[in-house]
């Protein structure tokens, strides 16, 4: 097993990445998924970042917010807040149209 090492936080071009990831990633999940690798693979996250990420994908929506802002530089946070309010509102709208089907 491998040592822990913390992350390094994200900054405002990695977190875009994420708010885009986490966007699609209900809709397109293999999309997101290969997305993601390429991302990785490019560079774009350093191994701990990937590894952080990995995890907040795995947490349930409502725990999403407060772990992106913990993993976020300070000039990204606002990218934060503005990203996930958006997120929140397609998922509201998302499961509303799901409830009229």
């Amino acid at each position: 097993m491998k040592p822990y090492t913390a992350p390094a936080p994200l900054t405002p071009s990695q977190i875009e990445c994420v708010l885009e990831l986490l966007e699609c990633r209900e809709l397109a999940p293999k999309e997101t998924a290969a997305r993601f690798d390429h991302l990785a693979k490019a560079g774009t996250f350093s191994e701990a970042q990937q590894e952080a990420i990995e995890i907040l994908f795995a947490l349930e929506e409502d725990e999403i917010p407060d772990a992106l802002l913990e993993f976020a530089d300070d000039e990204a946070r606002d990218l934060v807040r503005h990203g996930l309010a958006h997120e929140a509102r397609m998922s509201y709208v998302g499961r509303a149209a799901r409830r009229s089907a």
